[in-house]
């Protein structure tokens, strides 16, 4: 996991979320214990990570790849990571 897209995600997911950087590790559940609901929240969450990385991630997409690894923020940085390295 590139540790400089983890930490821009960190930043961006306290921002959105009102936890402290430090509550939000790799293993943190978006739902779970960031509170995001996937349903009504993540629209605009996936807006936020498309403005701040200057990428375009698909919404069903990421929440199909999100619900097979729990949803965790280990996952969407990874998620995040592929679409910046694809440009």
């Amino acid at each position: 996991m590139n540790n400089a897209i983890f930490e821009q995600l960190k930043e961006l997911l306290a921002t959105a979320t009102g936890h402290s950087i430090e509550e939000i590790t790799p293993e943190s559940q978006l739902e779970v214990d960031l509170g995001v609901n996937l349903e009504e929240d993540f629209s605009r969450l996936v807006a936020l990570i498309n403005q701040e990385f200057d990428i375009e991630l698909e919404e069903n997409h990421m929440l199909s790849e999100l619900e097979k690894a729990e949803d965790t923020v280990e996952q969407l940085a990874k998620l995040v990571e592929e679409e910046v390295e694809l440009g």
